[in-house]
């Protein structure tokens, strides 16, 4: 390819990556004026997902996502006030213990999962596992499961747990009133955004689990805890971050994928709706053994993004410091230790029983 094609190249793309932007941002605008909950990143995922999947490849650069994190990250950072941050302590144990729950729960569905969609069960345990969407293809590819289905079922989970939980939540009411907190001025925007940057390039540079996103946070967080800046992040930035991810979550969703693997993504649907269903019954039980308001436990409980959920609880007026501080703890465990878990539940002979059951009552 000569100079000339390569600039045509880089153009179209360019051509395509705008127009991309531009349909999510109208799809985003259009949910959210019939009121959808999470419109602007319902609407940007479900119009890019219907573009993969009637054959039209949209680029979608890893910084733009990353910058849709950063955004999300420094929002949540402003909700961390010296109160909140003291109060999160308390919580750590029951954020574990909900984490390692998730893990157990995925690692039961992964069996069903290898059994009625034809995976191995390595593959089927990474495709399932509430980790990071690009961190559990790399992991698991790294002990030699496949990953094509980790990648499209990984997709399918945030995709599932986004276009269901928040309407579901909004019309059963668990949402509550908003707070008058004013928007930040201009130059504290800047200073958010600068320091949410310095704090996702530290972490990424000392490779912490989702960087662009905690690292930001915990950065605007001290800042918000020192009463540094105080305020809230202006609704069209707000808005541009939910766009930038919603759109990266979509462009995941390939035709050739899920003309490859059908009964997998079929499968896999039923499987995520499961976990869901098992999760938000836990969620109840807590709602009730430690009286945490309901809306808040099947947040904090639900194997949806990290990201996804922290713009969710920002939405419905949700505590947002105390939901992203549960997921914050799933990933640090689960993109931490996953091949860990994997191994031990293997051994401990978890993973085998499971699937010598399913292999009798086959028979059976």
């Amino acid at each position: 390819m000569d100079r000339t094609d390569r600039k045509r190249s880089r153009l179209g793309e360019l051509c395509w990556l705008a127009f991309g932007y531009a349909v999510a941002a109208a799809a985003g605008y259009g949910a959210s004026r019939i009121h959808l909950p999470l419109a602007w990143v319902l609407g940007p995922l479900v119009a890019a997902a219907a573009f993969g999947i009637f054959g039209v490849r949209l680029p979608a650069p890893i910084i733009m996502r990353r910058a849709g994190q950063l955004i999300i990250g420094s929002t949540v950072g402003l909700s961390m006030t010296s109160a909140v941050v003291a109060g999160l302590a308390v919580w750590l144990p029951l954020m574990i213990a909900t984490a390692l729950l998730s893990i157990l729960v995925s690692a039961t569905f992964s069996t069903l999962l290898a059994r009625v969609a034809h995976l191995d069960g390595k593959t089927a345990f990474f495709c399932v596992l509430p980790g990071g969407l690009a961190e559990m293809g790399n992991i698991g590819a790294g002990i030699g499961a496949q990953m094509e289905p980790v990648a499209l079922i990984q997709a399918l989970r945030v995709a599932i747990v986004v276009l269901l939980i928040p309407p579901l939540m909004v019309a059963h009411g668990l949402y509550q009133a908003p707070e008058a907190i004013p928007d930040l001025a201009l130059e504290f925007v800047a200073l958010v955004l600068g320091v949410g940057l310095g704090g996702a390039l530290l972490a990424w540079i000392v490779r912490f689990n989702n960087p662009w996103m905690v690292g930001a946070l915990i950065a605007v967080g001290v800042l918000t805890a020192l009463e540094i800046a105080e305020g809230r992040m202006p609704q069209p930035l707000f808005a541009l971050g939910q766009i930038l991810i919603g759109y990266n979550i979509g462009t995941r969703f390939k035709r050739s994928a899920l003309r490859k693997l059908p009964r997998v993504a079929a499968v896999a649907i039923g499987i995520i709706l499961l976990m869901v269903l098992v999760m938000a019954l836990y969620a109840l039980g807590l709602s009730h053994i430690f009286e945490m308001d309901f809306a808040i436990a099947i947040l904090a409980a639900s194997p949806g993004g990290t990201a996804e959920m922290a713009a969710t609880a920002q939405i419905l007026h949700l505590p947002v410091a105390l939901i992203t501080a549960f997921h914050v703890v799933r990933a640090v465990l689960v993109n931490g230790f996953a091949t860990y878990y994997w191994r031990g539940l293997t051994a401990i002979g978890y993973l085998p029983t499971l699937e010598r059951l399913l292999n009798r009552s086959k028979r059976s």
